[in-house]
């Protein structure tokens, strides 16, 4: 049988031992000094690098899942940003069957999902209003402080820019609505 008393004192052995390992050097030092002014720094870090490959990858979540809101004009799309001229080109290839208004709606919505997924990653950006809200041409603070070049063309017209739908550029802090080059 087991002996209960012999179980009970390594136990609480066990347990002795085990409270001597768990000495916190975040509460009290090892050097009995605290670095610093011991204040939190609180301050948002504006200079945080956004990923484009995970902006591209959010654009691609957003817009080239089967049956989506624009299944019948998206058939790629690319955020390429130049750090050298602080801007940003949206490149959208598109089907025959977009209209104008389509590409606009269509634009208007990319730059939103850009302007959310970059201030995801930097908390010094603003997002959109998933909502819309009163100001539907509010793409994010992102937008603010860099231009954006937005580019919607047939799939077999990349690179004629005369057969563009759209090749409208937003300086920083415009937020505007959308312009496109056809009906």
């Amino acid at each position: 049988m087991i002996n209960w008393k012999k179980l009970a004192v390594i136990l609480t052995a066990s347990a002795a031992l085990l409270c001597g390992c768990t000495q916190s050097n975040i509460v009290s030092p090892t050097s009995g000094t605290i670095e610093g002014d011991g204040v939190p720094d609180l301050e948002v870090n504006e200079d945080i690098p956004i990923d484009w490959l995970e902006v591209r990858e959010d654009l691609r979540d957003a817009f080239m899942d089967p049956y989506g809101v624009y299944a019948d004009f998206v058939l790629d799309l690319d955020a390429r940003y130049d750090a050298a001229t602080d801007s940003l080109t949206v490149l959208i290839p598109v089907t025959h069957q977009t209209t104008g208004a389509d590409a606009i709606s269509y634009a208007q919505d990319v730059l939103k999902v850009i302007g959310e997924s970059t201030a995801t990653q930097n908390f010094y950006y603003e997002a959109p209003d998933p909502e819309g809200g009163q100001d539907d041409t509010y793409y994010g603070s992102f937008f603010d402080e860099h231009d954006v070049c937005v580019q919607v063309f047939y799939y077999d017209d990349e690179g004629d820019e005369s057969a563009y739908l759209m090749n409208d550029t937003m300086k920083a802090g415009e937020q505007r609505a959308l312009v496109a080059l056809v009906d």
